[in-house]
Order: C-alpha cells, then structure tokens, then sequence
C-alpha cells in the first residue's frame, strides 16, 4: 500500500490535467499525463501521446508537476466568463436572456438534420436552435477544419457538443452504440481531456442507453477500410472522426467545456464504400454510381443507410437527454 505523500500526490497529479513527472525507485522517470488511477497504480499518456504506462504505486517516490495545468486556466477563465455571456445574435422572440446557449457542432448536414429533429426545429442556412428541457440551443453545420473556431467565438456558448457520427475502432462497438469521449487526439498535436463532471452528468443522463467511454482519434481524411481502422485502434482508441479535435481545440482555447459525444455507423470489421472519400460527402451522385457496379454494392449501400438511420436515431435520443444535463453544469471538469 501507497504512503500517505504519495496518495496525496497521486490524487492531485489525476485532477492537475498537465504533464507531470513520476519518479520510481529504481531511479528512472516517466513524463506524462494522468489519466486514471487506481488502488494500486496510476495509468497515464507518455508525451507523444501514443504510448500508456500503468505504474504501480509502490515504485512511485516522488511526483513533479512540470507541465501547465489546463484544467485550472479553463475553469480560471469560465468562472469570470460566467453569468455574463450572452449571444450576439439571440432572435428577437424572446433570446437566451443571459443564458449562454449550449454549442452543439457537426460537420455535416446529415448530421445536423439528426439535432434538428431533437430541436424541434427547421434547418437554416446551416443552423438550427432550440430548446431542450429549458435549455438554450444553437447547432451549427462547422464542416471540417476553422469554422469550430468561429462559431464558439460568435456564439459564447456556456457548453459546446462536438456531435456527429463516427466509425468504430473497438470490436465491441456496433451501428447506434454511442461514444462519449474521455479524450481526443490528432496526430501530431496534444491530446485533449474532456471535464470528468460533464461526463458523469451526460453519463448520468444517458441512463439505459448504450454508451462506451474512451479515446477518440481524429484523422484527416476518412479512414474507410478496415485495415486503416484497425491500424488506429493499436493506439488504444476506440471511435475515429475527422472533426471533434478541432472542436475541442477551439473550445479549450476559448475556456470553454466540452465534450465529444458520437454515434457509431460503420463496425470495425465493415469497410465503407469507396465514395466515403469523396470531397462532398453529402451528395447523391457518387452513391448512385457505386450502386450501377453490382448488386453486393446494392446490399452494401442498404444496409450502410440501415446503420445511418439507426445512428441517427440514437444521437437524436441522446441529444433530448444529455442538453439539458450539460446545461446544468457549472465546471469544466
């Protein structure tokens, strides 16, 4: 069993949210950052981002805290941006007041059309808003890439959802399942950790429905075979997407919580359809000419729609649930 000290400085090394030291007995060190701990060791990312060590307690004799502390400057910075947020174009019957909107974003208009119908309300110019159990809320259409940026920039929001759908990298995962991010990374850059209290809240509000907590990795094109999916899964993901990095980059760079919450239409053993790569995702045409190229493309397509539907209709659930919870939570962890 742990000394006293060292439980002390485990226990802040998993709420720091930086890179810390550990120093084990044997003299050696490890440099990374605290994901989980347990009884007997703690779990964490080496700097890259691409390795996890568990080190047992026992071995540990000193902990540093020698990166910056994000968790710290982001709640820094909501508390004074707290109460005081309020759109900059609310609509005129009746707006936010001075609730700050809940931020949901999607890449697509697939998607959107999915938290539109949780609004209740019509898609505009790549927009939609509503309300959900009281809770304000805007969802915009960001695409892939800046425009997560933009939008959390214009809209202040007190919450923002990276939300959409993804395809699975764990073989557990099938179409509908739901994942809610523990973190996120792109290749290259840091990881991003979501706040731990707005996961047990969405958690908490999911109640029965299927939902998994784990990385998510993001790519820069579409991963469509099954090989490309299983070679990111060796890093321990569980979910990829091409877009929640760059919505929770823009929201932590903003002070703002968030979290990343997706639905899964393609299993990891099933490759998507060559078109998946195609630059406008939302057209009709590429989909219509792999259809011309047989009938196994024909049984493929229909039941790829089979699995967006379903996926569709279990972010749509989620969404009526987990808005309200998250507009409710005052922390960004």
């Amino acid at each position: 069993m742990a000394d006293a000290r060292i439980s002390e400085l485990v226990d802040r090394a998993f709420d720091y949210r930086g890179y810390v030291t550990l120093r084990r007995s044997d003299g050696s060190e490890v440099v990374g950052y605290v994901y989980d701990r347990g009884p007997s060791h703690v779990e964490l990312y080496d700097e890259t981002a691409t390795r996890r060590f568990r080190v047992p307690l026992a071995e540990i004799t000193d902990i540093a805290f020698t990166g910056e502390d994000t968790a710290r400057k982001s709640q820094e910075i909501w508390e004074r941006r707290q109460g005081t947020l309020e759109p900059r174009d609310a609509p005129a019957d009746g707006g936010w007041g001075q609730s700050a909107p809940v931020l949901v974003l999607v890449a697509l208009e697939r998607e959107l059309r999915s938290v539109a119908r949780a609004l209740g309300g019509a898609r505009r110019n790549g927009s939609a808003r509503g309300r959900l159990g009281g809770a304000a809320v805007v969802a915009r259409a960001a695409g892939i890439g800046e425009d997560a940026r933009r939008f959390v920039s214009q809209d202040e929001p007190r919450v923002v959802l990276s939300c959409g759908f993804a395809g699975a990298l764990d073989s557990s995962l099938a179409p509908g399942d739901l994942v809610l991010a523990t973190d996120v990374r792109e290749a290259g850059s840091d990881v991003l950790v979501s706040g731990e209290s707005l996961r047990r809240a969405a958690t908490g509000a999911l109640g029965d429905l299927r939902c998994v907590q784990g990385t998510i990795v993001c790519t820069r094109s579409v991963a469509a075979s099954v090989d490309e999916k299983r070679a990111l899964a060796t890093n321990g993901a569980i979910a990829v997407d091409m877009e929640s990095y760059s919505v929770a980059r823009a929201a932590a760079e903003a002070g703002i919580p968030w979290l990343a919450l997706r639905a899964i239409v393609d299993p990891l053993a099933s490759p998507l359809p060559p078109f998946a790569r195609d630059q406008n995702p939302d057209s009709i045409w590429p989909a219509l000419r792999y259809a011309l190229s047989g009938p196994r493309a024909v049984a493929g397509l229909v039941q790829l729609a089979r699995n967006a539907r379903r996926a569709g209709s279990m972010l749509e659930e989620a969404l009526r649930r987990v808005v309200p919870a998250l507009s409710t939570a005052q922390s960004p962890r």
